[in-house]
């Protein structure tokens, strides 16, 4: 199989006038931006080796014109356009247009149905480069930020009717916090978990927990260190009806 698309994104009203702060770091909405353009193809192919199993693989090649990101003009302290005042323990950055992202890469899929089990695993690598000129001359040959390398996920599932238990594990690759690629957000792996099970004609009894082993998820760090963390372990359970 094989696809070739084009795309196209108008800016957000909050990229075109609203400025925001995280922490010290203060990021300038711009009313002059242009739309993104996205020009991609991919190509790929299914193989079914046995019964019950399948096997995925997809090459991929993207680029995005016009590439809308924070991109960082100045250390405070300072008073600057659009935000005001910056602490010297801030950033200033101001949203912008790229000149492209580009971004290749692969994705594998394989799944095996076995009766009541089933089971797969996929992974997907991305290799994306930032083209930038102008004020984001800084930024040419750099990774886009909070765009990890690589990502692969695991799951197995048992089924009995109404009945489910299933897990899944999921990894994700260190990654650039920022424009600049100054700061990295560590690896992380997790497990989560599901469970349905009927205790009445229609009535279920379902559960799910969420990053079981309570790895620490960092989705963001601001220029002054402090780490904003993504879902800590989290269970959740309750009852579903249906009619059967």
């Amino acid at each position: 199989r094989g696809a070739a698309y084009l795309g196209w994104r108008l800016p957000t009203l909050n990229e075109l006038y609203r400025p925001f702060r995280v922490g010290a770091d203060a990021t300038a909405a711009n009313p002059l931006l242009s739309p993104e353009r996205l020009k991609g193809v991919d190509a790929g192919v299914e193989f079914v080796p046995l019964p019950g199993v399948r096997l995925n693989g997809t090459l991929f090649y993207n680029r995005l014109n016009n590439a809308i990101a924070n991109v960082t003009l100045a250390h405070g302290p300072g008073t600057f356009p659009g935000v005001g005042f910056v602490s010297a323990a801030g950033v200033y950055r101001m949203r912008d247009n790229l000149d492209s992202v580009r971004a290749q890469g692969a994705e594998i899929e394989a799944s095996v149905n076995l009766g009541k089990w089933n089971a797969g695993i996929s992974y997907a690598y991305v290799d994306a480069k930032v083209r930038a000129s102008g004020t984001a001359l800084t930024l040419d040959g750099l990774r886009p930020a909070q765009t990890p390398k690589h990502q692969a996920s695991g799951y197995l599932a048992w089924r009995d009717g109404e009945r489910t238990v299933g897990v899944v594990v999921r990894y994700v690759s260190a990654q650039a916090e920022d424009d600049q690629n100054s700061r990295t957000l560590d690896n992380a792996l997790t497990l989560d978990a599901t469970l349905a099970w009927p205790i009445l004609r229609n009535l279920d009894f379902v559960a799910r927990a969420e990053n079981v082993t309570n790895t620490r998820v960092e989705a963001g760090i601001n220029s002054s260190g402090v780490i904003e963390r993504a879902t800590p372990r989290s269970f959740w359970a309750g009852f579903r009806y249906a009619l059967r």
